[in-house]
C-alpha cells in the first residue's frame, strides 16, 4: 500500500503572520520618533549559487545562476538593553530576486524578509557576522499536474523565505563597507500545500554598503539602560508558559485534502541571564491525518481521541526584548501513529503582545521532514518561588 508522501525540510513554513512578527521587532529603529538617518545603511548585493538536488527528481534542474538583493538597514547603538547584550547588531529589510536556473519550469523568485545580523567578531574596521532573515516569497512557477508536473519541489506560489548568511565585513572608511560571505536561501510552504520538497540555494555573496552620514557612537553606560516592560528583571524565578497552536496540512494524496492539527504545551523556563532561557516542556498534539494513516495499516477502527500524542522536550529560548526564538527537542510518550519516529523538533518565533500574552509561529519536524507549521497564542506567568 502506498505510503503518504513526507516532506523534507529546511523550513519554518509560510504563514502570513511571520513577516509581521519579525517586522515588529526588526524595524522599530527605522521608525522611532527620534529618527537617526546617520545609522541607515543601503546595500546592493550579488550572489552566485545553485539548487541543491536533495531529491532525485530535482537533478534535472542542476544549474548555477546569480541572484540579487537590496537591503535597507540600521545599525543599533545601544538605545535598548538587548542591543548592547548582542554587541550592537544590524537590523533591516531585504528584497531578493533570481531566475531559478535555466529551466522555464522553475520561473522567478521574489522575496522580502526582515533581517538581523549578529556580530561574532567586531572591531572598528572588521566584522564577522551571522545574518538571519525570515519573510515571504512569491514564486512565479509551481507544481501543476498537467502543465508543470516535473517540478515537485513547490506546490504553491506563496512560500516562506528563510535566509542564513555568514559574512566578513570590511569598513575602509566611515561611509563605506565591503562584505563577502556564504549564504543559504530556502523556500518552502511547510506542508500546507503539497508537493513541498522545498528549494535550497547555497551561494557565494558579495556586497557594498554605504551610508549618507557618519555613524552614531555606541552608548556605553556604566549603568544599564532603563528596564523595559518585556525584559528580564534580574529576579531568579521560574517562568511558566501555556501555549496553543493550530495548523492545516496536506499529506500528499491525490485528492489534496487538508487536515487540521491542534497542539498545546506547558513550559517551565529558567532565565540564564538577559539573553537566554532553558527549561522543560510538556506537549500534546492531535493530527487529523493520523486517523487516515492508521486506517491504511489496520482493519479495526481506532478511537480518534487515542491518536493524541503527548511528549516531553528540552526547551531553549533566545530573547531580544519582546521577541524570542524558541527551539525544542523532544520524545513522544504515546500516540498510535509512530511512522514518523519517536523524536520531534520544534522551532518558532514568539512575540509578546502584552507583558504576558504571547503569539507564536511554530514549525514541527521529524528530523529532516516537516510535519506542520502553525500559529497560536500563549500566556506566561512567574511562579512564586524564588531560587534566592
Amino acid at each position: 500500500m502506498r505510503k503518504p508522501e513526507r516532506h523534507r525540510w529546511f523550513s519554518p513554513g509560510s504563514c502570513h503572520v511571520i513577516l509581521l512578527l519579525w517586522i515588529l521587532q526588526a524595524l522599530p529603529a527605522l521608525a522611532q520618533h527620534r529618527f537617526q538617518a546617520s545609522n541607515l545603511l543601503f546595500e546592493p548585493r550579488a550572489n552566485y549559487g545553485f539548487l541543491i538536488a536533495h531529491h532525485v527528481e530535482m537533478e534535472i534542474y542542476n544549474s548555477h545562476f546569480p541572484s540579487f538583493e537590496f537591503s535597507v538597514s540600521q545599525a543599533t547603538y545601544g538605545r535598548q538593553r538587548w542591543e548592547a547584550f548582542y554587541n550592537y547588531p544590524v537590523t533591516g529589510i531585504t528584497y531578493w530576486n533570481a531566475w531559478l536556473g535555466n529551466s522555464k519550469d522553475l520561473g522567478q523568485a521574489h522575496a522580502v524578509f526582515p533581517t538581523i545580523s549578529f556580530p561574532w567578531v567586531k572591531s572598528d574596521r572588521n566584522e564577522l557576522n551571522f545574518r538571519v532573515g525570515a519573510g515571504l516569497a512569491y514564486l512565479t512557477r509551481k507544481f501543476d499536474r498537467i502543465g508543470n508536473y516535473k517540478y515537485t519541489a513547490i506546490g504553491s506560489h506563496l512560500n516562506a523565505a528563510i535566509n542564513l548568511m555568514v559574512e566578513y565585513r570590511w569598513k575602509p572608511v566611515n561611509y563605506l563597507q565591503v562584505s563577502a560571505g556564504l549564504q543559504l536561501m530556502h523556500f518552502s510552504n511547510g506542508s500546507t500545500k503539497t508537493p513541498n520538497y522545498g528549494l535550497n540555494i547555497p551561494a557565494l555573496s558579495g556586497g557594498v554598503a554605504f551610508r549618507l552620514n557618519k555613524e552614531n557612537k555606541y552608548i556605553r553606560r556604566r549603568a544599564r539602560p532603563d528596564l523595559r516592560m518585556f525584559e528580564f528583571d534580574g529576579k531568579e524565578t521560574i517562568e511558566m508558559k501555556i501555549a496553543t497552536t493550530f495548523a492545516v496540512k496536506e499529506i500528499g494524496d491525490a485528492d489534496g485534502e487538508r487536515y487540521p492539527v491542534y497542539a498545546a504545551s506547558v513550559s517551565a523556563l529558567k532565565n540564564l541571564g538577559y539573553k537566554n532561557k532553558l527549561g522543560l516542556c510538556f506537549d500534546a498534539s492531535w493530527d487529523g491525518s493520523d486517523a487516515l494513516l492508521v486506517a491504511r495499516t489496520e482493519s479495526e477502527p481506532y478511537p480518534a481521541h487515542k491518536l493524541t500524542k503527548p511528549g516531553i522536550s528540552a526547551a531553549y529560548e533566545m530573547v531580544l526584548s519582546r521577541l524570542s526564538f524558541a527551539f525544542n527537542f523532544g520524545f513522544y510518550l504515546g500516540g498510535k501513529d509512530k511512522s514518523e519516529g519517536m523524536t520531534y523538533y520544534k522551532a518558532g518565533i514568539n512575540y509578546l503582545i502584552t507583558k504576558n500574552l504571547t503569539t507564536n509561529l511554530t514549525l514541527k519536524t521529524h528530523f529532516a521532514r516537516a510535519d506542520f507549521v502553525g500559529i497560536g497564542l500563549g500566556y506566561r506567568f512567574k511562579w512564586g518561588y524564588y531560587l534566592k
